[in-house]
């Protein structure tokens, strides 16, 4: 299953060009992050997932006010990492406008390595790439 979120490209999100600047693609991802852990319960966790690689592949421009649909769902879970995949798609013509992957791994508030929680996977797993 994969999850879903709607937004509007916003002014701040745009260059000069009024596109939108690459690394807001980034943070779109991660505002779809934000909402699945809501979504599950998970928004006060604390269990502090940074990014250790991302990657995305642009492949059609999004424009200020464009209607988009972020899709979102898990890779792969592993003891100490998950993989998050996202093909985000302009709602205006049905084009996939980019296709981002984000590895986070666990960490406590010390920042030391730590392993994932089994209510977090457990409640991942319905997100996980079929």
């Amino acid at each position: 299953m994969k999850f879903q979120f709607k937004y509007r490209v916003a002014w701040v999100d745009t260059d000069a060009l009024g596109i939108m600047h690459f690394s807001n693609y980034f943070r779109l991802c991660e505002r779809t992050e934000q909402e699945l852990m809501n979504s599950l319960g998970l928004e006060d966790d604390e269990t502090f997932l940074p990014r250790v690689d991302a990657h995305c592949t642009y492949k059609s421009p999004l424009k200020f006010n464009d209607p988009v649909t972020v899709y979102m769902w898990v890779k792969e879970i592993g003891k100490s990492h998950i993989t998050f995949s996202y093909e985000i798609v302009n709602d205006l013509h049905g084009k996939v406008a980019a296709q981002c992957q984000i590895v986070v791994v666990p960490v406590d508030a010390k920042m030391k390595k730590s392993t994932l929680k089994e209510e977090i996977t457990e409640k991942l797993r319905k997100f996980m790439d079929e």
